[in-house]
């Protein structure tokens, strides 16, 4: 797409590339306007994208359609429908020809266009019949007086509208960004971007394509030369420019711990060894009055800890409280105004901030999905990135949310510099969903087949117990849920917006899906969603021995809740995620311990021989079934399993390269597995064109 316009003329018609819009030339509304499919807008943009060229319907289908879904006969319905659209003859074609046999070929000239050329358009009807209304009128009022009073309701009415958007809304581009344009070109991936304080290089993360380690780039914006640092790292933060030559960083060597270096970049040196930490967080540092401020954990008490120190002195602690959150790895400074993105739960982020020096800490908004990342888009308001959601501006103010645009859901990392937005772009990041095959077994044994595979990302999964398979798929553009039954597969929701569907799970026959931290039930029908009840913060939902558990977060920490009758009932407190066990009982994770328990029906607690961190692992990560309880590894490579009968932890599952993400059960055992392919990152500037 990269070599559209974002508006162009096609035939008949104007086109918005981005977001797969038609408007008729001769439109007189915004009702003329023709959004098409996600499909039609593919394959509609590949056409464009080579004009008069023969395109073979086996091109199409390998361009164009998901992996294994393409066919002639889709092709064919396919064209079809976007000449319908377009009101094309098939046998005097104006827009796509059709050489028999051999494929289609886009005849229309593309012209580039503006956005102004479609306002233009459909304000003409208003503006012709208010010009008939004024030439109609029995008694028109003398001229200076209509001007005059015109003149002052329209001052007025700018004002008005003036100091609205300044007070309420945010300053985002000048208008929804149109073009991504790469700035790295380096085998592997890229992270964490930083433009140098005179603007002519970038500084960026660069781990190799036969690496799992770090080191940092420079890359000159004039000749697009790239200088490597020699060093490696298992794990670095986000750079901190202290002045315009040097950097302070977060990293961990092959053969060190975690310390916080200071470094020279133009011309490299060897890095200085400045302050010891506990853990490498990617935005957990701060610049304020010439000193480093830095978030930790202390490892034995788990309290949050707020550092300060001046290169070349001791590091000072300024506090240490409870740490109430999941994670808390994002930090921005403003004045003397903290502010921080906590993880509330695995499902929703917070921000909070904190007056320096001695303040506390104050919550200001939640979301219903997991920030990844943030930074200033101005003094008032901020850039927000999350996963599966395109970048928002968000006003500290106001509390009023804009987004950037479909362009920018694969952006992350991004910071706002004068007249665009540096970011980290994710390219073909998909994950698939495999079938494990031929029983547990570490060798001679274990098959990964691929299951309902597509060239989108596949992921969540529950599976009923009498076959049906619930799972999430992007592969009909946004993430919608499909039902599988064996080999068939069918979509029961149409989502017109992106949603996070964060878990899903079979009860009483039912499906239940959280989308949003919001449990519905899914009507497998109609696709219409039915709120279940409602719980605030919300973790983990299970279905055990026929009644529905849940764990929440609320003010005195998290609690282990059930249903009874049509109420809530809660049961013990501390309890972060709940599972099925044996004989009636439940598996329950805890806030301030790693270690799983089996609660019985006796409600007794008995400890259990396997250890999973609800801060580090997600409830994708671990399930229990009849068998016993699985779980895997911080490693992501190895899967182990606790046996109930023989009470033994063994390794079903080691993987070599190719690393699960989730790993789910089919009744009995490992069934699935979610694994991502593998992908690069690019650095790029999101901007408009000129």
């Amino acid at each position: 797409m990269s070599n559209l316009d974002p508006v162009v003329q096609i035939g008949n018609w104007y086109y918005q590339v981005i977001y797969g819009q038609l408007w008729p030339v001769d439109a007189t509304s915004a009702d003329d306007m023709v959004r098409l499919e996600p499909r039609l807008h593919s394959l509609l943009n590949y056409f464009l994208l080579h004009p008069g060229v023969l395109l073979a319907k086996d091109t199409l289908i390998e361009k164009v359609w998901p992996a294994d879904e393409g066919t002639d006969a889709a092709v064919m319905r396919a064209v079809g429908a976007l000449r319908k659209v377009l009101g094309d003859d098939v046998r005097a074609p104006s827009y796509i020809e059709t050489a028999s046999k051999k494929g289609y070929r886009w005849l229309a000239t593309i012209k580039p266009a503006k956005l102004q050329d479609i306002a233009v358009v459909t304000a003409d009807t208003a503006v012709t019949t208010a010009a008939i209304d004024i030439d109609t009128d029995e008694k028109p009022r003398p001229a200076w007086r209509f001007i005059a009073g015109t003149a002052v309701a329209v001052i007025i009415g700018c004002a008005s509208l003036a100091y609205v958007l300044a007070t309420y809304t945010s300053t985002p581009l000048i208008k929804l960004p149109d073009t991504i344009t790469p700035i790295s070109a380096l085998s592997g991936q890229e992270y964490w971007p930083v433009l140098t304080p005179d603007g002519a290089h970038v500084l960026y993360q660069h781990k190799a394509v036969d690496s799992t380690l770090f080191n940092w780039s420079l890359q000159n914006l004039t000749d697009l030369r790239v200088e490597h640092m020699p060093q490696k790292y298992r794990q670095l933060s986000q750079a901190l420019w202290l002045d315009p030559e040097r950097i302070i960083f977060r990293g961990e060597h092959q053969d060190n711990g975690c310390y916080f270096y200071r470094q020279h970049v133009k011309p490299a040196t060897q890095p200085e060894l400045l302050w010891p930490c506990q853990k490498v967080l990617p935005q957990g540092a701060a610049m304020w009055q010439q000193k480093l401020l830095w978030l930790d954990t202390d490892a034995a008490t788990n309290q949050l800890q707020l550092w300060s120190a001046l290169p070349g002195q001791a590091a000072e602690l300024l506090l240490s409280q409870d740490n109430h959150w999941r994670d808390i790895s994002h930090m921005l400074i403003r004045n003397d105004t903290l502010y921080f993105v906590a993880q509330q739960t695995p499902n929703q982020s917070v921000l909070l901030k904190l007056t320096l020096p001695d303040g506390e800490f104050e919550q200001l908004l939640d979301f219903p999905y997991v920030i990844t990342q943030f930074s200033w888009w101005d003094e008032r308001q901020l850039l927000l990135s999350a996963g599966q959601q395109e970048l928002q501006i968000v006003s500290l103010k106001s509390n009023s949310r804009q987004g950037l645009g479909p362009l920018t859901r694969d952006l992350t990392q991004a910071s706002r510099y004068p007249g665009q937005v540096l970011a980290t772009q994710f390219l073909d990041y998909t994950t698939d969903i495999l079938r494990v095959e031929n029983g547990p077994a570490v060798t001679g044994g274990i098959k990964l087949l691929p299951w309902h595979v597509s060239n989108r990302s596949e992921r969540l999964l529950a599976v009923s117990g009498t076959g049906q398979a619930a799972f999430v798929s992007e592969r009909a553009g946004l993430s919608q849920i499909w039902l599988a039954q064996q080999r068939d597969s069918m979509q029961i929701t149409r989502f017109t917006e992106q949603q996070h569907v964060q878990q899903m799970l079979w009860h009483q026959q039912q499906l239940l899906v959280l989308i949003n931290t919001s449990l519905y039930q899914l009507d497998l029908a109609s696709g219409q969603l039915l709120q279940y009840h409602n719980v605030a913060s919300a973790g983990r939902y299970a279905s055990c021995h026929g009644k529905l558990y849940w764990t929440a977060l609320t003010a005195d920490g998290w609690v282990l809740m059930t249903e009874k009758g049509a109420m809530p009932e809660s049961i013990m407190p501390g309890v972060t995620d709940v599972r099925c066990g044996p004989e009636q009982s439940l598996v329950l994770q805890f806030s301030d311990t790693v270690n799983l328990a089996l609660f019985t029906p006796a409600q007794e607690l008995i400890s259990l021989p396997v250890q999973i961190n609800w801060r580090s692992s997600t409830g994708e990560q671990w399930f229990t079934d009849n068998t016993g309880i699985y779980w895997l590894a911080d490693d992501n490579i190895t899967v182990y399993r606790f046996d109930w009968l023989s009470q033994q932890v063994n390794a079903v599952l080691v993987a070599e390269q190719e690393m699960p993400v989730a790993i789910y059960s089919d009744g009995d055992g490992l069934g699935y597995i979610v694994r991502q392919r593998p992908y690069d990152t690019d650095i790029v500037w999101l901007q408009n064109r000129r």
